[in-house]
């Protein structure tokens, strides 16, 4: 911890991918995303507040300042890190930077401040942020409290809203992050990722490498493309393990479209179709097979899960009658790597035998006999009917 860094957590936003609401106020294993980040950003810094905007009583049990944007209109992080600076100024005399740290973060890593600092020293840089993976992360950073007034007239004046819009003005140090089980930055936009930070702590029991493996999926409903017409719904995405939501409830909505947690369901696996799976897996992109049926004796939204697969084959095997809607989603890399193993355990590779023919005996005609086939021989038997 040093005093002359201040923090401020990000909690401003609207959370439209969650549904809307405090995302960061949403449970992970038995405590709030917001308290799983405070556990780990607080011993990085001297003082910390929350950027947080409407009733502040809801953050109360935190025990921290709570602070709104100065600028109307939800302008974005930025305006949340000129909050934080504002308040370092007026209540962290000691403090000459500000960190800003997402509030959907909670794997964020425990060095964070002290290599921003030491990156923003040796590169001599006006202030600085994360990169991982090939991905920046501008929402994570380091500020100087003396650009404050810079960054007002930036928003207020300028109407300049995206952050890397206004750190390209100055110099910028970036600080690459290794990703390991995680990425540190791994943010929990949606339900879908709230189930996966599940996995990560091990909050969801770990499956054994067996025939069945849970998944949670989502699809997606859009508008009719004519007046005629239905709604239109597809598959979306699958989550290894599951998800902790109501079947039919929806997730977020994106534009015209609407996603929706269409339940839990379990992926089966059989020895005999190991040559599928591998099939799959030997793809440009490997997916899972999501077989949908419209079925208006359900209540709404009238549509039933049928079958979920990982064997191409299967997912043709739906398509051919029309009733069905199929498509395939994207493979979860931990299935992809439970699959890759029950590939090796159980597939046996055939090795291409070439059937031999008896040459034909012009004499005995086109009967069996003859070293022909059974088509053969009932051709024959036509044409000497006729």
């Amino acid at each position: 911890m040093t005093n002359d860094v201040a923090g401020i957590v990000l909690a401003g936003g609207l959370s439209r991918r969650m549904g809307g609401g405090d995302k960061c106020l949403r449970d992970l294993a038995g405590k709030p995303i917001l308290a799983h980040i405070l556990e780990r950003a607080t011993p990085q810094v001297g003082k910390l507040a929350l950027n947080v905007n409407g009733d502040p009583a809801r953050f109360a049990a935190f025990g921290l300042p709570c602070v709104p944007d100065s600028v109307e209109g939800f302008a974005g992080p930025l305006a949340g890190v000129l909050a934080g600076l504002d308040w370092a100024a007026a209540n962290a005399p000691d403090a000459k930077w500000v960190a800003s740290f997402a509030s959907d973060a909670p794997f964020l890593p425990t060095d964070l401040v002290a290599r921003l600092r030491e990156a923003a020293a040796r590169e001599g840089a006006d202030m600085a942020s994360v990169a991982s993976a090939g991905q920046t992360h501008p929402v994570f950073g380091l500020w100087p409290v003396s650009l404050r007034e810079q960054l007002r007239h930036a928003l207020t004046q300028e109407k300049i809203f995206k952050v890397d819009l206004w750190t390209a003005r100055y110099r910028l140090a970036v600080v690459d992050f290794p990703v390991g089980e995680i990425d540190p930055f791994f943010n929990a936009n949606a339900p879908e990722d709230l189930a996966r930070a599940l996995m990560h702590l091990g909050a969801v029991p770990p499956v054994a490498k067996d025939e069945k493996f849970p998944v949670g999926l989502f699809v997606r409903s859009a508008p009719p493309k004519t007046q005629w017409g239905e709604t239109q719904w597809t598959p979306h995405s699958v989550i290894a393990g599951g998800a902790p939501l109501e079947p039919w409830s929806k997730v977020r909505e994106e534009g015209e479209t609407t996603v929706w947690f269409a339940g839990n369901h379990v992926l089966e696996l059989f020895v005999a179709e190991t040559i599928m799976y591998k099939m799959n897996l030997e793809q440009y992109e490997p997916g899972i097979y999501v077989v949908l049926r419209r079925d208006p004796s359900l209540p709404p939204p009238g549509i039933v899960v049928r079958h979920v697969s990982a064997s191409p084959g299967e997912g043709e095997a739906f398509s051919v009658d029309g009733e069905h809607i199929v498509a395939k989603v994207a493979l979860p890399p931990e299935i992809g790597a439970w699959l890759a193993d029950y590939i090796t355990a159980y597939h046996v590779e055939e090795t291409f035998k070439k059937r031999k023919r008896s040459k034909i005996d012009p004499r005995k005609g086109f009967g069996k006999g003859a070293g022909s086939n059974d088509y053969g021989a009932s051709f024959a038997q036509k044409e000497n009917q006729s």
